[in-house]
């Protein structure tokens, strides 16, 4: 990727790029939002234009471009992503920043998933954040800037990440040689996350348990087929927040169609059987995912709480499967 593909992700995002570019960065930047979004690759390239001595920055080819991708430039420094970051760690990243640069320009330290820093990390780095070594850039990444102490958020700049449109996701996904129809499905999956659409397309784990899903609720044509659906996923409990994903997905997807005049009854299985449904069938029943998620939230068990949603469904969907 390169810096202009970032160029459609927020006023925040583009500010920082054009202060990097300018050669007036930050000392630190927060760079914050879910999983999968580009927080570090954007990192990534961002510290690389800093080192680039390239035209368009960075250009990838020139020599310091191609040490940073080596990972053998003696100027950037990384902690890469860790379960848990000790004090250890982060004082031996300040530590080598102690020196001045070997090539004279820039010094950049990134730190992936910044929120594993234990609070003793954080208050050691803290230090450093405050009087900054000359000519030196932080860039941080975290999921949320919450996982980070107070005092820390403070001396960063903090850069919100937004998530890919899915259209944008599906450019991604079809690049990388995955199924047209897969990749709109996984698109609408992801919530703008091409990591984790990638890690579904991958997951056959995931594809099973759609199919049981998917499955259960299709054959639900009549009051009494509630209780095989109920039956068929009364094990999914390690998977009742996908399971939710999944409804809420399928529903999601038929209401959109229905609004927007495309429903023509295209598609198979559980996805065409919605397409029968109204709009405010839909609409009621993506109200009952939310209850779903609540109640399991709130500690209700999971055959309670998939038991009220199949019959929920059951009375819904008898209405316009008659």
């Amino acid at each position: 990727m390169r810096l202009t593909d970032f160029l459609e992700r927020g006023a925040a995002v583009r500010g920082l790029r054009e202060a990097f570019l300018a050669g007036a960065p930050p000392h630190a930047a927060l760079l914050t939002g879910p999983a999968g979004v580009g927080k570090r690759t954007l990192s990534a390239l961002l510290a690389n234009s800093l080192h680039c001595a390239g035209g368009e920055k960075p250009c990838g080819v020139c020599p310091p471009c191609r040490r940073f991708l080596s990972g053998s430039h003696p100027d950037a420094h990384h902690l890469k992503e860790q379960k848990r970051i000790g004090v250890d760690a982060v004082r031996g990243l300040t530590a080598s920043l102690s020196a001045a640069a070997y090539e004279g320009g820039w010094r950049t330290a990134r730190i992936d998933c910044a929120g594993a820093m234990t609070s003793q990390a954080q208050n050691s780095l803290l230090k450093t954040l405050e009087e900054p070594p000359p000519r030196t850039v932080f860039l941080l990444t975290a999921v949320s800037a919450s996982q980070l102490l107070p005092t820390v958020r403070s001396r960063c700049s903090a850069v919100p990440v937004p998530p890919l449109t899915n259209d944008k996701v599906e450019q991604a996904l079809t690049a990388r040689g995955v199924d047209p129809a897969r990749a709109a499905e996984l698109s609408r999956l992801s919530g703008g996350s091409v990591g984790l659409a990638l890690s579904l397309h991958e997951d056959d784990g995931f594809w099973a348990l759609r199919g049981r899903v998917y499955g259960a609720m299709e054959g639900i044509r009549r009051s009494s087929d509630a209780v095989e659906a109920l039956f068929a996923l009364k094990d999914e409990k390690e998977d009742a927040g996908r399971v939710c994903d999944l409804l809420e997905h399928a529903l999601r997807g038929a209401l959109l169609q229905k609004l927007s005049g495309r429903a023509d009854g295209a598609g198979e299985g559980f996805s065409r059987a919605l397409l029968r449904a109204d709009a405010r069938s839909l609409v009621a029943l993506l109200e009952k995912v939310s209850l779903m998620r609540r109640m399991l939230s709130s500690n209700v068990p999971w055959q309670a709480a998939l038991e009220r949603f199949v019959l929920d469904y059951a009375e819904e969907s008898i209405r316009w499967q008659q």
